[in-house]
């Protein structure tokens, strides 16, 4: 068969592997399918089969009937074309639904239909945002099913491309109509491009080609390059697929009178809404909501409308109560109309006054009756069901429904138009007794709002049905098609279809044996009757037409209007452009008193139709024009299209045509600079080497004599002294640096006892080859004695055997014993004291020992180690092993022996014997006086502040000798004393030479950071798990402000076109915690982090190699134990030779920030910016850039008169050199008369700066401030509650411009309880704060940082008058949050915030549960966040009064005892901008006129009760001089251009085109009508008139123009007449 194969290339691998379809399973299957687990071919109809063999060969849509099995017709073409799609090849196959529950349905059944890997996707998609997320996918799954939005999104921004789809399958294909705007009719005209060389093959099915009017198979064969296919032996297909019976009943309506009931009813319906339309006019309300709340109320009324005219009154009442039941958003859903986030309190008033004229007649009293006039009747009885209670509509289907109740197994659908009648009809139905055998519910399609109709719900009701637990569904068109819904008896169609497609589809429903499809047909309405006809043989001509068919489709490559990326092939189409700007403004910053959304406006002239695009005042753009086209969609597709250039082009959309925070790479990363918090990214370890400082690496050889070492003195004070220290000193191959010679270091000891030490710079020292020996021996000997002691309980302890220069010793230095010569006043090393430790018996061999031993003298003693001189014994170390402890011997006691008394009446004989089973051989020794050997401690950890100094007497014991080993003599307690502070102090060099290193580094590669010192540095490298008396914090607080501010004015000067909303992603993207790590590692700077406390046993130095030796092949077999998960990790790591250590990516993000807030505080803002450019982040920026702002706030001049300026500058206590700049920061985005722009951009500006200053402010106020004090501080202070309470004690909000009505109030209601609090000194909870109040602050201090051309010291002065009744801290109240789980962990409460949408609205519950507690509050608002905290408070102070405390000192406490310092500006050195341009023109020299850019803010009021007409008479043109005689009054209309001026439109419209605007703008119904001609043939004039229905006023009036030659004239006198008769009554103003 001759057909378009557009499947290119893709013809010939198809039919080289084609397979013999087997039907049935009888013929055999090759190797590879027989492998296979699942053959779909063995369930497959003869016509299946052949159908999908000619789908081989070419694009087909198959024809079918529903039941017919045209989904497996997709999965045997599926299972044909496996070799193409099957992993591990790259390309796919793509199913289509056009609904959500659809595309769950069709997946399933290709999962247990086949083997392939399906993947389903409907809705957003949320996890999959960018290329990498899809690349995923492609590469896991092999089918693909989705609805053809999300196709049509991925093939536009280039997520999927059209090349990798090897197979396209279009379910409920006829809705790819060529004029359409459907996914599927963009997807193929869009990227099915006969030029290409490689096409997918293109799969439609469908129960009905033909959708509706307009439609034909011709152009769905052309579109789709697919030829229609269906069944010809329809014998074969009616053993598979019955068809219904169709029947028509028909009913008559009730003859139409004054007094019929239900116009009665109707009129009422429509006098509550003139009532409710005529408040508006006394309201003061902004255009927008007016607009918004007169087409909500509109919609509502034409629901309740129909609602009384197809159920009756009962009906309609229960059409109420279900809209009363709902909030405003699913009321919307029921009524069809789209989210506007106005007011509903009218919509509010209409249903409440409508229920109570409904509630008189019809109250329900219980399910089987009603009280109808105060009666009740039964229900089960049918002179019960009459009018007006039951409509002849809902009689007939009442009628109908109990003939088929008794019949067995019946299941029954009935289909209606309106989700309010399904629901109502559902109701009504489960009421009547006489229809009790019907079990019925409604199903109506997923909402997102519709709570009574989620996904869950209709699975379960479907299920139901299925079951037989339901045998009646009044469903929506969401039951015509693709639904898996239990095949039916009775398909009942109680509102008509619309299409043939919805006729065919929905008599698919009913395919049981004798089953009925029924009609509810007006016998009156010829319409109606029109229809039924027509529906029959548009089918008939439909089968006909495909009967006759031509042999092959029209090739038609379709030239669809793009816009094509070249550097991605992104590419949008004008139909997608509407969308995609949709999207776009969507994206935008919004609040609930602002949703960005595009407007349309229509116009035509003499060159066609032409829309006006108007962009919410915050994007990007503005306001964009269409070309002439020839019909208002083509218009509005064009301008949307050139708008979506224009935004790409200035960087609002990216390379891959989405809105910024769309884009893949803004996606790849998230920002958690302002939070402790980490996710998955961030708190994830990495190992890393730490730095060893080159100063302590430098060895020296055994080659070397003499060996020269530098020589730095360790001095020693303690406070209070009460120890001895034996003087020591550090010696090193290399000199320190001149920052680390003179190191001090204070070290905290138990008791509040510190020991201040300092290193002295003491000359170079040279050491023979012995000495050098010795020095080594001597410290691998204390290090044993301190770190290791256990190596010395043995007999013999060998020194030096793993030499001293192996590769695990990373360090090389000695810490030796020194005296001070006296006379000569210098010190040297204490040989002596080496020498003699050295000699003591443990470090000799057996034989050597023996030479020493003496028999007992007198001057000797008896220890367990044989008999010692006395003068050894004493200052020496000996191991007790009965106790198995080394202690300090510290003398002889004389006068005590063994049988002194130990314990009350023990003596130390009977101690010993009893507790350690020894018995003394020489109890007449004289006693020991011992120490115990000291545990080596940590001591630069924080300590608890101890004002008083304490002395902490040394604790001794008496030891009998001969229990006692001597081990090393000479080594008395006070050479412990001084050891047990060395580590500490070697760890701190050890960090401090780091930190010269890193500081050294720097210096050179950027000049302005050579003031910053290294102990600054030191502390912006020490973290807080560190616990010394310094960390990173503080500083990091500091830095994260200044990069904030940094990096936001960097990018709101280089990016003018980019939203407040965007400006803060790319913000967030640079600064964010993952991006810092990034450029940190790659600057090498994790390794200059400390991030461990020190750990004394796992201090390693000269003498003592680290013993675990690490490689890239064993680093993770050693480490692992620490990076797995956060409970592994214990407080101190293993330690290798490679000196790696576990990093947070937070942590080295964290150190970036303190990094910057070290130079800020040692060399300032020009280091610190030298320091971010040497990282990798762009902070500089071109002076000509302010200037270019300030001069272009020029625009905002127009609104001068709006805004008091004087007065608002004298509030701020600035004035401004550029006005603009003051007006535009206090344009809220929603004031619409204007040509674009609001304080959004500056707000951004201001945030950022405010953040530093108020940031600098308490850093150097509070300067002994615990760093998360600090932290709460500021978050106390930079927040906008804080700002809107600025905002109100300077009145900012009497001077905003804007359009939203609800904004005003809310600000005004927050004022006026703000005002009430400060007044009467009480506390309670008031109205949400507005956010706009806040932005108001931060866009004034935006403003003020531009106009003075950043001038810090300016904003400086002006911030601390704003904030100073903030910073007074009088009411400190912190997060609640974190207060009320701070709280709940201290009792170990449970504690849980559950939160639930309802509307527009979220409602937050808190509640506390514990052994003796119970307690819940709730709190609702727009934002989940905000009702979290509210709640969270609520719940707190309930607790607080009942009177639950931590042990936590709080804030308030904290504040009134620190010490507070002078408020300083801290590290600003930058000079300040000139921006008094030379072209700045003076107010007084600007002709200023106020652009309004529509009527939008037009005002209605009430003129009179009375129809209006205005004649020819009455109104004379200036627009038409050459006619003016025939008008005879001396009043004008005013030209329509002067009307347009207003407008701020760039385009001359007609005054009929502006006379339609501002209708649709005001709800307003407009009809021209042409009303006389007059004159013979040749010269006939032709008169119009404008009727206009005003519903608000109560008031019809007609303008008749006057005549004219032609009728577009005639037509455009009279729309220019009811111009100017709505502007000069009141309806419109200025």
């Amino acid at each position: 068969m001759e057909g378009c194969d557009g499947g290119g290339s893709l013809i010939s691998p198809v039919t080289e592997h084609f397979s013999n379809l087997s039907v049935g399973g009888d013929e055999e299957s090759s190797a590879e399918e027989q492998r296979t687990e699942k053959d779909p071919r063995k369930i497959a109809r003869k016509y299946q089969a052949d159908l999908c063999k000619i789908a081989l060969e070419e694009n087909i849509i198959v024809y079918l009937e529903t039941g017919g099995g045209k989904t497996h017709i997709a999965v045997l073409l599926m299972h044909e074309m496996r070799h193409l799609i099957k992993k591990p090849l790259k390309e796919i196959c793509v199913f289509l639904a056009p609904t959500v529950p659809l595309v769950q349905q069709q997946a399933k059944v290709i999962q247990d239909d086949t083997d392939f890997k399906v993947g389903a996707y409907c809705g957003g998609s949320k996890r999959l945002k960018s290329h990498q997320d899809w690349e995923k996918e492609m590469e896991e799954y092999e089918v693909f099913v989705m609805t053809p939005q999300i196709l049509l999104r991925n093939l536009c921004h280039c997520f999927i491309r059209m090349d990798s789809i090897a197979l396209l399958i279009f379910d409920e294909c006829h809705y790819a109509q060529l004029d359409s705007n459907h996914p599927y009719a963009e997807i193929m005209k869009v990227f099915y491009k006969l030029d290409r060389t490689k096409l997918p093959r293109i799969f439609g099915m469908t129960a009905s080609p033909k959708l509706g009017k307009g439609s034909s198979i011709r152009t769905l064969e052309s579109l789709l390059h697919a030829k229609v296919h269906y069944v010809e032996d329809r014998k074969e297909l009616e053993k598979f697929v019955a068809s219904p019976k169709f029947k028509i009943y028909y009913y008559s309506r009730a003859v139409n009178s004054s007094s019929c009931p239900l116009e009665i009813y109707l009129r009422k319906l429509k006098d509550i809404k003139h009532q409710c339309l005529s408040t508006l006019s006394r309201k003061t309300i902004d255009h927008g909501s007016l607009k918004n709340m007169k087409k909500m109320l509109q919609r509502l009324h034409d629901n309740l409308i129909f609602c009384l005219e197809n159920l009756g009154l009962l009906g309609a009442f229960q059409a109420c109560k279900i809209l009363m039941r709902g909030d405003r958003s699913e009321r919307n859903e029921l009524i069809g109309a789209e989210e506007n986030g106005g007011d509903d309190s009218l919509c509010n008033r209409y249903i409440l006054q409508a229920a109570s004229v409904f509630d008189g007649i019809c109250t329900k009293v219980n399910s089987s009756s009603i009280r109808v006039d105060g009666v009740e009747a039964d229900l089960s009885h049918n002179e019960a069901l009459g009018e007006p209670l039951f409509s002849r509509k809902l009689l007939l289907l009442i009628d109908v429904l109990s003939t088929f109740r008794l019949q067995p197994n019946m299941k029954c659908i009935v289909f209606v138009n309106r989700i309010v009648i399904a629901r109502a009809l559902s109701y009504l139905i489960q009421t009547i007794k006489i229809l009790s055998s019907w079990k019925s519910d409604f199903l109506v399609g997923v909402h997102s709002e519709l709570r009574s109709m989620s996904r869950k719900t209709m699975h379960s009701i479907l299920e139901k049905f299925r079951s037989g637990e339901l045998n009646l569904l009044v469903a929506t068109k969401v039951g015509e098609e693709g639904l898996d819904i239990q095949t039916c008896c009775l398909v009942i169609r109680f509102d008509l279809p619309e299409t043939v497609s919805s006729f065919i589809q929905s008599r698919g429903r009913a395919r049981m044996p004798q089953s009925e499809y029924a009609f509810l047909v007006d016998r009156g309405n010829p319409k109606e009757m029109y229809l039924v006809e027509k529906f029959e043989k548009d089918e008939e001509k439909m089968n006909d037409e495909i009967a006759s068919e031509r042999s092959h489709v029209e090739i038609v490559d379709f030239n669809e209007t793009i816009y094509k990326v070249a550097s991605t092939g992104a590419t949008v189409s004008s139909g997608y452009s509407v969308l995609l700007l949709h999207h776009y403004c969507s994206k935008l910053p919004h609040d609930e008193y602002f949703h960005p959304k595009p407007e349309f406006f229509n116009f035509d002239d003499e060159q066609g139709t032409f829309c006006r695009l108007i962009l919410p005042s915050n994007a990007a753009i503005h306001e964009i024009t269409s070309s002439p086209q020839s019909s208002s969609e083509a218009a509005k597709k064009d301008a949307c299209l050139k708008a979506c250039k224009e935004l790409h082009k200035l960087g609002a959309l990216s390379e891959f045509l989405l809105p910024g925070q769309d884009d893949a790479n803004e996606e790849l990363v998230q920002d958690f600079s302002d939070s402790d918090s980490c996710d998955d990214e961030t708190s994830r370890q990495e190992l890393h080497e730490m730095l060893v400082p080159a100063a302590l690496k430098e060895p020296w050889t055994d080659a070397e004599a003499p060996v020269c070492l530098h020589f730095y003195f360790i001095n020693f004070s303690p406070k209070p002294v009460d120890r001895i220290y034996v003087k020591f000193g550090l010696f090193v191959k290399a000199p320190l640096p001149v920052e680390a010679e003179r190191m001090e270091l204070k070290l905290c000891l138990p008791r509040g006892r510190l020991v201040m030490t300092e290193l002295v710079p003491s000359g170079v020292v040279k050491f023979d080859r012995d000495e050098i020996l010795q020095a080594q021996n001597f410290q691998e000997m204390f290090l044993k004695v301190i770190l290791d002691r256990s190596e010395l309980i043995h007999d013999f302890a060998s020194l030096g055997k793993n030499g001293f220069g192996d590769s695990s010793t990373s360090t090389f230095y000695l810490l030796l014993p020194v005296f001070l010569h006296e006379s000569e006043k210098t010190l040297s090393v204490d040989w002596m004291l080496i020498k003699r430790c050295l000699s003591s018996p443990i470090f000799t061999t057996q034989e050597e020992a023996q030479v020493g031993v003496f028999p007992h003298l007198s001057s000797h003693l008896e220890l367990a180690n044989g008999p010692h001189n006395i003068n050894d014994v004493i200052n020496s170390l000996v191991y007790v092993p009965c106790k198995d402890r080394f202690f300090f011997i510290s003398d002889v006691v004389a006068e005590e022996n063994g049988y002194s008394l130990l314990k009350g009446s023990t003596n130390h004989i009977e101690h010993y014997i009893k507790v350690f089973g020894i018995h003394l051989l020489y109890p007449d020794q004289p006693l020991l006086k011992a120490k115990q050997l000291f545990c080596l401690d940590n001591l630069l950890r924080k300590r608890g502040n101890s004002a008083e100094l304490r002395e902490k007497e040394e604790h001794f014991i008496e030891l009998p000798p001969e229990i006692c080993q001597l081990k090393i003599i000479g080594f008395s307690k006070d050479i412990g004393s001084s050891l047990s502070l060395l580590p500490s102090i070697m760890h701190r060099l050890e960090s401090l030479l780091v930190a010269i290193e890193l500081k050294d580094r720097l210096s050179a590669s950027f000049p302005e950071g050579a003031k910053v010192t290294a102990h600054r540095v030191l502390e912006a490298l020490t973290t807080e798990k560190c616990n010394e008396q310094f960390s990173l914090e503080r500083l990091e607080v500091l830095g994260d402000a200044f990069l904030k501010f940094a990096v936001g004015r960097h990018l709101f000067l280089l990016h003018d076109t980019l939203d407040e909303g965007q400006l803060t992603r790319k913000r967030s993207k640079l600064v964010n915690n993952s991006n810092l790590f990034k450029l940190a590692t790659k600057g090498k700077l994790q390794a200059y982090i400390r991030d461990q406390p020190f750990d004394p046993s796992q201090f390693f130095a000269l003498g003592r190699p680290c013993s675990v030796l690490c490689s890239r092949e064993t680093e993770t077999a050693i480490h692992c134990s620490q990076g797995d998960s956060e409970k592994n990790v214990v407080d101190t790591e293993v330690r290798c030779n490679k000196s790696h250590q576990w990093l947070h990516k937070k942590t080295v993000a964290d150190v970036v920030e303190a990094l910057v807030g070290a130079f800020i505080v040692d060399s300032g803002f020009k280091a610190a910016t030298a320091f971010l450019q040497w990282i990798g982040i762009q902070v500089d920026f071109q002076a000509s850039l302010v200037s270019n702002i300030c001069s272009a706030s020029a625009i905002f001049l127009p609104l001068t008169a709006r805004v008091d300026i004087a007065a608002l500058e004298t509030l701020l206590g600035y004035r401004f050199h550029h006005k603009g700049l003051l007006l535009q920061a206090f344009i809220h985005p929603s004031f619409s008369a204007h040509l674009g722009g609001c304080y959004q951009r500056l707000e951004f500006l201001g945030d950022a700066v405010l953040d530093y200053l108020i940031t600098s402010y308490l850093f150097s106020v509070y300067p002994e401030l615990k760093p998360g004090q600090l932290t709460d501080l500021r978050s106390l202070s930079v927040n906008n509650n804080s700002f809107a309470n600025i905002a109100v004690h300077h009145s900012f909000h009497n001077f905003i411009l804007c359009d939203s009505s609800s904004l005003c109030t809310s600000m005004d209601k927050y004022a006026d309880f703000i005002g009430a609090v400060a007044s009467q000194n009480v506390s309670r909870e008031g109205p949400s704060c507005p956010k706009a109040l806040g932005d108001l602050v931060e866009s004034s201090i935006g403003a003020i940082l531009l106009d003075a051309g950043f001038d810090l010291n300016c904003v400086w002065k002006i911030m601390l008058a704003f904030v100073d009744p903030v910073m007074s801290f009088s009411k400190l109240q912190l997060n609640p949050v974190r207060e009320l789980q701070e709280l709940s962990q201290f009792y170990g409460w449970d504690l849980k915030f559950v939160s639930q949408k309802k509307g527009g609205t979220f409602l937050v519950e808190a509640k506390v549960k514990g052994e003796d507690v119970c307690a819940t509050t709730s709190s609702s608002n727009i934002s989940r966040k905000a009702a979290r905290r509210k709640a969270a408070g609520k719940l707190f102070g309930i607790l607080k009064a009942q009177g639950y405390r931590t042990k936590t000192k709080p804030l308030e406490e904290v504040l009134k005892s620190s010490r507070k310092m002078e408020a300083k500006l801290i590290g600003y050195d930058e000079a300040a901008i000139d921006v008094t341009a030379p072209d700045a023109i003076p107010l007084h020299n600007l002709n200023l006129h106020e652009d309004s850019r529509s009527l939008c803010d037009a005002k209605v009021h009430p003129i009179s009760e009375e129809p209006k007409k205005i004649s020819p008479s009455s109104i004379r043109s200036t627009r038409h001089p050459h006619h003016s005689q025939d008008l005879q009054s001396n009043s004008t209309i005013g030209d329509s251009s002067d009307l347009d001026t207003e407008t701020g439109s760039s385009c001359n419209k007609s005054a009929r085109s502006l006379l339609y605007e501002i209708c649709a703008e005001n709800c307003w119904k407009p009809s021209f009508e042409c009303c006389n001609e007059t004159g013979p043939g040749h010269l006939k004039e032709f008169t119009f008139k404008v009727s206009l229905n005003i519903e608000e006023a109560s008031e019809e009036i007609e303008v008749f123009g006057g005549p004219r030659l032609r009728k577009k004239d005639a037509a455009e006198e009279a729309a220019e007449g009811a111009l100017w008769y709505l502007k000069n009554s009141g309806h419109l103003h200025n």
